[in-house]
Parts: structure tokens; C-alpha cells; sequence
């Protein structure tokens, strides 16, 4: 499987589908599309399309400087000025050291959901965002080993050929050369290869290809996984079955309220909508309900935590420096299904049961 990211969202490429993925009006859209050429085809435009002004200014004023030149002179022989064909390849593989801010962030998330070794759910999106930020199989190796093998051509040459065809030799091996090498160094009897060039290409991840990814572009990237995996490999997807202990037929309660101090409006309903949305993703996993002064989840334990640390960063993620939060949590293990609405019943039991009796 590989990944691609764009402006504004992630694909997972299988054997014979693609799982698309965007942010769109505040949620991320999920798509599965076959490798038809059509599809295909319509996938870049949207790809293309969705890229800043400026980014595919750059796109065309190349193609105008170097691809057009060239097919003129290859067709008709005229002599018509333009930069060597092979420039086109530095910016193909270049292109990773300027992508913009929000391909970056997709490309960290992309990274993170391809890291995380448990299973890819919307309840272990927490999870997902602490994962590793770089991937052993980027094509940021290959851009760093066509680079290094273009450089190195081009210095092996210099006594022998003429440094304009040295440079356009190096440049034009180096791109097969590295996508095979990218493969080779995969090997663990490469490990002395693989290690210094991982090493670089991890550094270009963290700096400069990939940003730390908000919590919108792990949703999509992960909404992008998922729509393939259901098509093509659903048993990634599901839990392993074992045979559950006591302790895991408890469900804790957590009652939680989460309150912004020092911004510039008295009103929280932004706040809480937000943290809403957060829990409309790990709904899979626990039930919650939301009160007028906090929010009552319930779940495992180690569901939970996670979920009410995501709670608590929403109003830093909106701009708020600081953020009290009041957390209650009632964690019966003596006794089984003693959930949100068996405690409401319990009450109202207890509420007919005086009734009765004064009656």
C-alpha cells in the first residue's frame, strides 16, 4: 500500500482501489475508488486543483520554460530557447522541500496512521496523533537519494565529460537509480546503507516535508485508510477476539467540564461544540451525554483518559491560555453494568419504591 497527501486531504493506494479521503465542511469526506484510468485521471485533477495559486503557477511556468521547448525542438528542430529537460526532474522531486503548510500537516498524518501499529479506529485517533511522524518507506528516500546519487554522478564525471554533460548524465541516471535503490536498502542485509540514508531522509520528514498534523488531518488521513481497508483488507480493521475478564465488563463514568479562562468572550458554546465533534469520533467506543453544565461519558477506563485529555486541549487548540478543568470519575468494580443509565434507573427505582410507600 502507499500513501499520497495533498492540500486537502489523503489517498491510500491498494492492489486495485484507492482510498480517498478530504476535509470538508468541518468533517472529513471518505471515498473508494477503483485504479481505473478515468479515476485516476479525475483523482489528479482534484489533486491538482485543490493546490494554492502559487503552487501551480510554479507547476505551469516550468512547464513553459521546460517541457514546451523541448517537444518543439524534438518535433520540429527548432532551436528555441528553454532550461535542459532534466531541470523538470529537480523540480519533481524538489517539490517535497517546498510543499505547502497544509500538504505538509496531511503528509505528517498520513505518517502517523501508517506508524501506528494498533488497530486504525476513530476511538485510537489519540493514540494515532502520539505516533512516529516518519516512515521508513517515504518517498522522501527517493528524493534524498536522487539527490545524493545526481551529486555524486556529477563529481565522478567532472574529469571525463564536460560539466553540462556530466550534469545532464548524473541527472538522468540518478532517477531510475534511486527508485531501485530505494528498494534494495529495504533489505535488512542493507542496513548499513539504509541507515545513514533513513537518517537524512527522517530529518528532511520532521523539518521540512511533514508538519505536526492538527487533529483534523489524522481524522481524514484515517478515514482515508479505513475506506480502503474495508474494501481490500477489512481484517486490519477488526479487534482480536479473547475471552474477556471481569474486569473488562466495567464500564467507568466520567463526568467531566471543561472551562477556558482569560478569553475574550464569557461564552463556551464554541468550546463545547467542538469537544462534541471530538467525541462524535469515538463514538464507536463510548457512550456520552451532554448536560448544561458539563459532559457524562462512559467507557473503559483506558478509553476514557485518553478522551478527556483531548477534551481538555480543545480550548488551547482555539487559542486559550489557560484551562481549568474539573474531572469526576466513578469507577465501580463490585458490581457489573452499573453505567450511566443503570445509576438513572437505579435513582428512579428508589424515587417509586417512596412513592409507593407514602402512598
Amino acid at each position: 500500500m502507499k500513501g499520497l497527501s495533498y492540500q486537502n486531504g489523503v489517498i491510500f493506494i491498494g492492489a486495485e482501489h484507492a482510498g480517498w479521503a478530504q476535509w470538508n465542511n468541518n468533517r472529513p469526506e471518505a471515498d473508494v475508488v477503483p485504479l481505473t484510468f478515468s479515476s485516476i485521471i479525475n483523482v489528479a485533477s482534484h489533486v491538482f486543483r485543490s493546490m494554492p495559486l502559487w503552487y501551480r503557477s510554479i507547476c505551469m511556468l516550468l512547464i513553459c520554460v521546460i517541457v514546451l521547448p523541448y517537444i518543439v525542438r524534438l518535433f520540429t528542430g527548432l532551436s528555441v530557447p528553454g532550461l535542459p529537460l532534466y531541470t523538470f526532474l529537480y523540480f519533481l522531486m524538489g517539490t517535497h522541500f517546498f510543499f505547502p503548510k497544509e500538504l505538509r500537516q496531511f503528509h505528517g498524518a498520513e505518517h502517523k496512521v501508517f506508524s501506528f501499529k494498533g488497530i486504525k479506529k476513530r476511538r485510537n485517533l489519540y493514540r494515532i496523533r502520539k505516533s512516529s511522524i516518519t516512515n521508513r518507506y517515504c518517498s522522501t528516500n527517493t528524493v534524498v537519494l536522487y539527490f545524493l546519487l545526481t551529486a555524486g554522478g556529477f563529481l565522478i564525471s567532472l574529469p571525463w565529460l564536460p560539466w553540462t554533460t556530466g550534469l545532464a548524465a548524473a541527472s538522468y541516471t540518478a532517477f531510475p537509480a534511486a527508485a531501485v535503490l530505494h528498494r534494495i536498502i529495504q533489505f535488512p542485509s542493507m542496513k548499513i546503507i539504509r541507515a545513514p540514508v533513513l537518517s537524512l531522509s527522517y530529518t528532511v520528514q520532521r523539518h521540512i516535508s511533514c508538519k505536526e498534523p492538527d487533529r483534523r488531518h489524522v481524522r481524514t488521513a484515517l478515514e482515508a485508510y479505513r475506506a480502503l481497508a474495508e474494501k481490500e483488507f477489512p481484517h486490519v480493521l477488526q479487534e482480536k477476539k479473547s475471552n474477556p475478564t471481569k474486569e473488562d465488563a466495567h464500564m467507568a463514568v466520567v463526568d467531566i467540564t471543561v472551562v477556558p479562562v482569560g478569553t475574550a468572550s464569557t461564552s463556551i458554546s464554541e468550546d463545547v461544540a467542538a469537544m462534541q465533534q471530538v467525541l462524535d469520533g469515538h463514538s464507536e467506543n463510548i457512550h456520552f451525554q451532554l448536560t448544561p453544565m458539563g459532559t457524562v461519558l462512559e467507557g473503559k477506563l483506558e478509553d476514557l483518559l485518553p478522551i478527556v485529555k483531548e477534551l481538555h486541549d480543545i480550548p488551547f487548540q482555539r487559542g486559550a491560555g489557560r484551562v481549568s478543568t474539573n474531572i469526576r470519575i466513578d469507577d465501580r468494580r463490585d458490581k457489573e453494568n452499573h453505567g450511566m443509565a443503570e445509576k438513572l434507573a437505579s435513582v428512579e427505582n428508589k424515587q417509586q419504591d417512596t412513592s409507593n410507600q407514602n402512598g
